[in-house]
């Protein structure tokens, strides 16, 4: 209803009514003209020239988002660690084949899915604890590798590349790579 229709049919409001309609109206006026503080978390991200913007956000982050942004800063600050140990080995690559494995092709010795993972990141390897990380500087660069599986007993200094399948891994062949440690 309209304030005249008010008016005509009750009368003139009374003036609590009007202080009322006036009080909302100028609380509504300085919500709209006065801007609001937000507090926002800052992120800094780099733009990979050496220098870094600070972006603001509104947005908390999620559980899961940390638990992933907190993974890939762990895996860039092995990237770029100093080698705790360098060996030169022998290097074969397999797929999940079970002419290539036991009866669980897709499964390694430490239980980690090697198939639903998808990616080509897991090595197999006896003289290296399970779960440590490798790079091959020689054939992928600063890529991070983890040890998740074991090979034969009789391979001692050797180390076995998953791959996705069967060709790339024949392709890959037998070569000698040399290994850096980055973490055990």
């Amino acid at each position: 209803m309209t304030l005249e229709l008010l008016r005509e049919q009750s009368g003139p409001l009374p003036n609590s009514v009007r202080v009322g309609f006036a009080v909302i109206l100028v609380a509504f006026l300085i919500n709209m003209t006065i801007p609001q503080a937000a507090k926002a978390e800052s992120i800094v991200v780099s733009t990979g020239t050496g220098s870094s913007v600070e972006i603001k956000s509104a947005k908390p982050l999620d559980l899961l988002s940390k638990k992933f942004i907190a993974y890939e800063n762990s895996q860039k600050h092995l990237k770029y660690r100093d080698p705790l140990r360098v060996a030169t080995v022998i290097a074969t690559a397999y797929s999940s084949t079970v002419d290539q494995t036991d009866s669980t092709p897709c499964i390694t010795a430490s239980g980690f899915n090697v198939c639903k993972h998808g990616k080509e990141d897991i090595l197999a390897a006896n003289f290296l604890p399970l779960g440590a990380k490798v790079r091959i500087p020689e054939l992928y660069g600063t890529r991070i590798f983890t040890v998740e599986d074991r090979m034969n007993k009789r391979y001692d200094y050797r180390v076995d590349l998953w791959k996705k399948d069967r060709n790339t891994a024949i392709t890959f062949g037998k070569r000698l790579i040399k290994i850096e440690v980055v973490q055990y």
